[in-house]
């Protein structure tokens, strides 16, 4: 299956952009097949370049909060894995739970929306993440930062997320939720 080509990608951000205003419409410019569900996991290949950034800031933070700490390319990579289990079980935990808070009809653009949103989000905490390493006595700005961009974050993806679930907010959250307390912990147990 070939990768989503730059025009499609602006497409899915620019209905995702809609969505997070609460515009229905913005459903529209994603692709809502098969092959498009399929297709969106397309926008963690394309985020890999901020995930790296990302695991590369965490790396150093750790390395010089411990000097003695051995952080080399299995570190790297055991943060890469970390990230795909939690991912993984987040979205297996939802389709699990997919029938009994009957939204199967929406799972799949519930997952298509989402994909495609994280692809922003992570070329937005990239930078937010390498600050705080990256700049000496700027941990204070990395965290204030890192706080508005999570509550922006949390707040946008649950107006995506409703959008995608035909206007259901409560399960927008509710799902928000046990994803995100899913991703938390499969980081703590693996990481």
């Amino acid at each position: 299956m070939r990768p989503p080509s730059s025009g499609e990608v602006g497409n899915y951000l620019t209905g995702i952009t809609r969505m997070a205003f609460g515009d229905a419409e913005g459903l529209k410019f994603l692709d809502l097949t098969t092959r498009g569900f399929w297709r969106s996991f397309w926008a963690f290949a394309y985020s890999l370049p901020a995930y790296c950034v990302v695991w590369i800031a965490d790396r150093n933070s750790l390395v010089t909060a411990q000097p003695e700490t051995q952080a080399g390319f299995g570190y790297l990579v055991r943060s890469a894995a970390t990230d795909v289990a939690g991912i993984a079980l987040a979205l297996l935990a939802v389709a699990l739970l997919a029938r009994p808070l009957r939204m199967s009809d929406r799972f799949a653009q519930w997952v298509i929306a989402g994909n495609w949103l994280s692809l922003p989000i992570a070329y937005v905490m990239a930078p937010i993440n390498w600050l705080a390493v990256g700049i000496p006595g700027a941990a204070g700005i990395a965290a204030a930062l890192t706080l508005l961009a999570i509550v922006g974050v949390l707040v946008i993806s649950v107006r995506v997320y409703r959008v995608a679930l035909g206007g259901d907010g409560m399960l927008a959250f509710g799902l928000l939720v046990i994803s995100e307390l899913i991703y938390i912990m499969t980081k703590l147990s693996l990481g």
